[in-house]
């Protein structure tokens, strides 16, 4: 009665606590994009840029990591352009040469900080 108990509790636990162990993988490093890259990338984020309504003026800034840790990819890029009188703020992530997903920037993508440049 004792040895059913214990197999009772002791195969659930074994079961759950190896769960981590044979999902658990490391996620292959994603270099900074190289030059050839970041000219498609920068490509891609000018043809985004340029279908945004009120828009004018558009740069680009230099390829960053993602400060704000808003998603799985480590590298973004920051545009702004003139919206009227106000400047916005746009940061595209990437995941190689591939531009992944885009949003308006938020504080944490501190995309104030970095150098920009026309297109």
């Amino acid at each position: 009665m004792v040895a059913v108990r214990l197999f009772q509790v002791l195969i659930p636990a074994v079961l759950l606590s190896g769960c981590t162990f044979f999902f658990d993988w490391q996620d292959q490093p994603d270099p900074e994009p190289d030059s050839r890259q970041q000219k498609v990338i920068f490509d891609r984020i000018q043809q985004i840029t340029e279908t945004m309504k009120d828009i004018t003026g558009s740069e680009v800034s230099n390829v960053g990591p993602n400060e704000a840790q808003s998603g799985p990819e480590k590298w973004t890029v920051c545009s702004r352009g003139n919206a009227g009188s106000e400047l916005r703020y746009f940061t595209f992530f990437l995941k190689g040469e591939t531009v992944a997903n885009w949003r308006p920037a938020v504080i944490n993508d501190k995309c104030e900080t970095r150098n920009f440049s026309p297109f």
